[in-house]
């Protein structure tokens, strides 16, 4: 009995240990091959990454060690691969750049205390069971923020595919910028890009397994040791210091650290969502355990926490390599822990040949600008200009917000602005005037031109929740409806309150008003099908007077059959509340 309880225990702390159970030698096989395959793509994409944050490309390699293997052990998903993502990288590079220098020391320190804080605040979260905060970013928001970071990003490549620099600015500033240096272009560094363009394009459409960005970066090397690119003008990386770094703690002031909170909360809550999506869109059925969003923020979070001691840099899961990482023939997190003992091997005894043999700045450009293309999401975007024209404008918004302002207010834009949709969506919900299209069945009276409606009887639908922020509207607008009716045939008003899943204090007694001015007009007020959260809430308020078998029903049918018969059917079923369960 010990033994269990203590194996419980065990995989609570450990939930990533519950893949586990049942392993077989086969699926060991499949997980070295596929951890060695995602090893091969996560070398390239890391140290690009990296560049992309402002910082030196061993950054990416420390970051593509220690978080995974964190993860593997608390998160709740086998089918995400851990690591640097290109989101993270521009938003690292657009918070810092404006409080140092990319690249200066204070500018590392800084991105080690950002991965820092970023662990504390997703680890918080999760222990105090925040994992809902997913919700609040909407599809629209993310589709054109990442659209827009996919262009920016793109174009933050553009000065090392052309070997000239700029002073920067929004994506069209750059560009303008780099067209104006056209007679500076290094046009043996646009030769290297472009090849390492269409390297990365081209053989992918015949060979889809094939791992070109590694190949690029191997060739690159080998061509600009042996032809001596620098003399040509080419950039290059020709250091990246051997061995794993010294376990180190950041040592900023505490103001230091609320500069960083911003970025840092941006940053923890889009690689919370990333993973999040990621972890659902794969779920199926037959999994021994589902992605759960609170679990998933501790893992994430402790995996940055752990990884900031080591110089990581802030990850979260990544869609393109996740999709090769079950694409390879991963069952479970231990090609994870494969891939980063396979990238520990390299750091230790590998990055030496980078000053034998360098690699041009311009094929990680272009393993950079090929891996994020995908992330400009063109095709949803027409697919929710037909479905949704107020979400369409929404991501609209988001996608220009983003290129002209920044990633990170475009980001805050869109949010704002989906807050504002879900306020005005619940203080102005559906409402509709129902009438009879068959023996019982009650429907809008504006999509069923058919639906019979009693001169003596207004029935209506509410479909939201009734509280303060909607209150007036269900006012003004059942009060519409009862102005447009001869007051003198009007005789009841039938609330059907079935799509109501909840009713507040200040709506109870909007309620209690409403049925005390109708009745002074001798119009009855009739509540049908409330659920039982709604019914606990009447018989617990000062409405409780009201509930009796003349009031309450359980369908529409039943209160017309009272109202013609003087007969309720059902009421045990429509007055239950919970003090009678």
């Amino acid at each position: 009995m010990a033994d269990l309880r203590n194996t419980s225990m065990l995989y609570k702390l450990l939930p990533g240990l519950l893949w586990l159970q049942g392993y077989r030698r086969d699926m060991f096989k499949s997980d070295i091959v596929a951890g060695v395959t995602i090893a091969f793509m996560l070398i390239p994409q890391g140290m690009a990454y990296a560049v992309v944050a402002g910082l030196p490309p061993e950054y990416g390699l420390y970051a593509c060690v220690v978080p995974p293997i964190i993860y593997s052990l608390l998160g709740t998903s086998n089918k995400i691969s851990m690591g640097p993502v290109a989101l993270d990288s521009i938003l690292i590079l657009t918070g810092l750049s404006v409080l140092a220098e990319p690249g200066s020391d204070q500018y590392l320190e800084l991105a080690i205390a950002l991965t820092f804080l970023v662990g504390v605040i997703q680890s918080c979260l999760g222990f105090l069971r925040f994992g809902f905060i997913a919700n609040f970013l909407s599809h629209p928001v993310i589709v054109g923020y990442t659209s827009a970071a996919a262009l920016i990003i793109m174009g933050s490549q553009l000065e090392n595919l052309l070997g000239v620099k700029v002073q920067g600015g929004n994506i069209f500033q750059l560009v303008y910028q780099l067209l104006q240096q056209f007679t500076h272009w290094s046009w043996a560094t646009v030769g290297v890009g472009v090849f390492g363009l269409l390297f990365m394009i081209l053989p992918k459409q015949i060979f889809p397994a094939l791992p070109a960005a590694l190949l690029l970066m191997m060739l690159g090397m080998l061509a600009a040791g042996f032809g001596d690119a620098r003399s040509y003008g080419v950039d290059v990386i020709d250091y990246v210091p051997q061995g794993m770094p010294s376990l180190n703690m950041p040592t900023l002031s505490v103001s230091e650290y609320s500069r960083l909170f911003p970025v840092a909360l941006t940053v923890a809550l889009m690689g919370y969502v990333g993973t999040m999506s990621i972890c659902k869109s794969q779920e199926k059925l037959t999994d021994k355990i589902s992605p759960q969003p609170n679990q998933e923020l501790v893992a994430v979070g402790l995996a940055n926490f752990v990884g900031a001691l080591f110089k990581a840099f802030p990850v979260s899961a990544s869609f393109s390599r996740s999709a090769a990482f079950r694409a390879a023939g991963s069952l479970t997190q231990v090609s994870a822990v494969t891939s980063s003992l396979f990238i520990i091997i390299v750091i230790l005894y590998l990055t030496p040949l980078f000053q034998q043999f360098p690699l041009p700045k311009a094929l990680l450009s272009a393993i950079i600008i090929v891996s994020v293309a995908g992330l400009f999401k063109y095709a949803l975007m027409k697919q929710l200009c037909q479905q949704n024209k107020l979400e369409f404008i929404l991501l609209m918004v988001t996608f220009w917000m983003t290129l002209l302002l920044g990633v990170q207010q475009g980001l805050l834009i869109g949010v704002a602005l989906s807050i504002l949709i879900l306020i005005y969506n619940t203080a102005n919900p559906h409402m509709t005037e129902l009438g009879a299209v068959g023996d019982g069945i009650y429907r809008n009276t504006s999509r069923f031109s058919q639906a019979v409606i009693r001169n003596d009887i207004l029935i209506f639908r509410f479909d939201a929740p009734l509280y303060f922020a909607n209150k007036d509207f269900f006012v003004q607008k059942v009060y519409h409806w009862i102005q447009d009716r001869n007051s003198n045939v009007l005789r009841y008003v039938v609330f059907d309150a079935e799509a109501v899943n909840s009713i507040d204090s200040t709506a109870i007694i909007m309620l209690q008003r409403m049925i005390e001015n109708l009745g002074e007009q001798h119009i009855k007020f009739i509540i049908t099908n409330p659920i039982g959260p709604v019914r606990d809430a009447i018989k617990e308020s000062p409405l409780h007077a009201y509930m009796c078998e003349e009031s309450i029903f359980s369908t529409i049918n039943d209160a017309i059959v009272f109202i013609d018969e003087g007969i309720n059917r059902h009421p045990q079923h429509a007055l239950q509340t919970n003090s009678q369960l």
